[in-house]
Parts: structure tokens; sequence; C-alpha cells
């Protein structure tokens, strides 16, 4: 009986050791996890720069009123302030919401050059937020894909720019009747056509006398 109770001691005693190695060891590697994460979030929080460039007058208008983007450049500016698993979660709002601006697109925005850098953009937060949502974060390709994606957000306001250019630049005397005479080609009779023409070589020459 005696041999029998030291023996369960000793078993008692060697369970116990042993769970204490394990959880040591789980704690051990839990503070490694924590300040590996620590790591990462310090330098995916240094890289996390997002730029949204002053637009003109006229662009910043049609932007107001386009609430998808403002929502957007709200979520994307706010850099979080706390865990790496909030960066994981902005990233998902983000690419939430950079769904919608291709078929939120203002009218005038829906242009092909246009509605192809927003699929660009939504592709490359795409990209971020799968990056940002691994096991093993490559925080390599995080900071070659933010400067892309902030090239992409530049092209966009350079191309608003260049609709807001175009719409100022004055045309041509006649020019207007022109374009109208050359769209309605096909379809317009010959005494319609010959009458605009007129009209425009008219309005042309008072112009330069």
């Amino acid at each position: 009986m005696k041999m029998k109770g030291f023996i369960a001691i000793i078993l008692v005693l060697t369970l116990s050791l042993i769970a204490c190695e394990n959880d040591s060891h789980q704690q051990l590697e839990a503070q490694k996890i924590a300040q590996k994460n620590e790591a990462v979030f310090k330098n995916i929080s240094k890289m996390w720069q997002f730029n949204f460039p002053n637009p003109r007058p006229e662009v910043a208008g049609t932007l107001n009123q386009w609430n998808e983007w403002r929502q957007f450049e709200i979520e994307l500016s706010q850099k979080p302030k706390s865990t790496l698993s909030a960066f994981k979660m902005k990233t998902k709002n983000v690419s939430s919401k950079a769904d919608t601006l291709v078929i939120t697109a203002p009218f005038e925005y829906k242009k092909p050059q246009i509605l192809s850098r927003l699929t660009t953009l939504n592709t490359k937060i795409k990209s971020l937020e799968t990056f940002m949502n691994l096991e093993v974060i490559p925080e390599q390709k995080i900071a070659k894909l933010i400067p892309e994606i902030n090239e992409e957000i530049r092209g966009l306001y350079n191309q608003w720019d260049e609709i807001i250019i175009k719409k100022a630049i004055p045309k041509e005397i006649g020019e207007e009747l022109m374009l109208q005479a050359l769209d309605t080609t096909r379809n317009a009779r010959p005494s319609q056509m010959k009458e605009k023409m007129e009209i425009s070589n008219h309005i042309k020459k008072v112009g330069f006398e």
C-alpha cells in the first residue's frame, strides 16, 4: 500500500511538472508572438501614409457630393493607433468602401480612363487587405504597395483636373456648329448640311472682320 501511495504521489508530481512546463512554454510563445506583433504594428504604422491632393474648387464641389468617395477618403486617411488587429479591420473597411467607387462615380467621371484607374485602385486596396490579414504579414510587399496606391489616387486627381482644364479651353467661333454638323452627317439631308455649313462660315467671317 505504501508503495502504491508513493507511486501515486510521484505520478501527480510528474504530471504537475509537465503541466507547469507546458504553461511556461505557452506563455513564452505568447510573449514572442505579442512582441512580434508589436514590432509589425510599429512598422505598418510608419508606412501608413496616404495622401489626397488638394483639389481644384470645381473638383472639390463634385467630390463633396460624391459620398462614397468622401467615406473612402476618410476611412483610408484615419490611421489605427491601438493594435495590429485594428489595422486588419481597417483594411477590410477600406476595401468595402473601395468596391462602391466605380458604380457610384458621378456622371462626368464615368469616362473609360477614370473608371479604369478606379478599378486599379480597388485592386490594390484588395491586395492590401489580403496582405494585412495573412498569418505572416509581408511587410516589404506592403511597403511597396502603399506608394502605388498613392500614385493611383494622385492619378485620379490629375484626370479630374484635366476635365476642368479642357472645359475651360475656349472653342473657335462656329466650332460647335461644325461639330454638330459632323456628328449628324449620316442622318442629315444635303440641304440641312449645306445650311449649317453656311451658318458656320458666316459666323467665322463676321468674327474675323
